[in-house]
C-alpha cells in the first residue's frame, strides 16, 4: 500500500501540468465463481455476480501504467458440489451466500500491444482492495442455519489480474482475489468445528471504458 501510495505521489509531482483530461472512466460486469478457504469443501462452485464503476489516470507519458479506482459490488460465498445423478439423494447441501461493496486501489500496467487492425493491450492489474460486508445468508438441506458465526463486517485482500483491451473502449479481464485477514472467526465456544475463513474469488467480466 506505501509502495503504491509513493508510485502515485511521484507520478503527480512530475504531471502538476496535465489536466483532467487525463482521466478516463468506465463500467464492468460479469461474474463470479468463489470459494471459502477453511470450510472443508473444494472448488470454486458459489457462482455469482460483478458488477461497477471505475476511474483511471496515466502515471507516464505513454499510458503504459496507470492507477485505477473502483467501486464494485460483488457476490461470494460457498456451495457444496452434487453431481447431477445423485441430486435427488444428497443430504449434505450447503449454500453461503454473501455480498460485498469494495474499492479496490490498482496499478494497471501494459506488458504488450498488438497492433493489427488499430491498438489493442495486454495490462496487468494488481493491489490491495477494502471490501464491506452487505448481507449474508447460509443454508443447508434444511434451510436457514442459525446460531453460527457472523462474518466480520469489513475484508481486507489483495487482488491480481490481467486485462485485455481490444480497441479503445471494449476489453475483457480476468481477475482473482483473495482475503489477507480472515473474514470469520471461529466462537470456540460454540462453533468448535469452524475454522479462521479466507474469500478467494475468480472474476471475469466485460468492461467499457469512455
Amino acid at each position: 500500500m506505501l509502495f503504491i501510495c509513493g508510485i502515485i505521489g511521484a507520478a503527480f509531482a512530475q504531471q502538476r501540468t496535465s489536466t483532467a483530461s487525463n482521466f478516463r472512466g468506465g463500467v464492468r460486469g460479469g461474474f463470479t465463481a468463489s470459494q471459502i478457504s477453511g470450510d472443508d469443501l473444494t472448488g470454486f462452485h458459489k457462482l455469482g455476480a460483478y458488477a461497477g464503476l471505475y476511474a483511471c489516470y496515466p502515471l507516464t507519458e505513454k499510458g503504459n501504467l496507470k492507477i485505477q479506482v473502483e467501486i464494485d459490488f460483488t457476490m461470494k460465498g460457498s456451495h457444496t458440489y452434487t453431481p447431477p445423478k445423485l441430486a435427488s439423494v444428497v443430504t449434505n447441501k450447503y449454500v453461503l451466500n454473501i455480498g460485498y461493496l469494495e474499492v479496490p486501489l490498482l496499478l494497471r500496467w501494459r506488458f504488450a500491444r498488438l497492433t493489427i487492425r488499430g491498438n489493442s493491450d495486454f495490462e496487468f492489474e494488481v493491489g490491495p482492495m477494502f471490501g464491506v460486508n452487505l448481507y449474508q445468508r447460509e443454508r443447508d438441506i434444511n434451510g436457514i442455519i442459525l446460531g453460527r458465526p457472523q462474518f466480520n463486517r469489513f475484508e481486507f485482500a489483495a487482488l491480481a489480474g490481467i486485462s485485455y483491451m481490444f480497441n479503445e473502449h471494449h476489453g475483457l479481464s480476468f481477475r482473482y482475489s483473495n482475503s489477507i485477514l480472515p473474514v470469520r472467526k471461529p466462537n470456540w465456544a460454540v462453533n468448535r468445528g469452524i475454522k479462521m475463513q479466507y474469500n478467494s474469488v475468480m472474476m471475469f467480466s466485460y468492461f467499457y471504458q469512455f
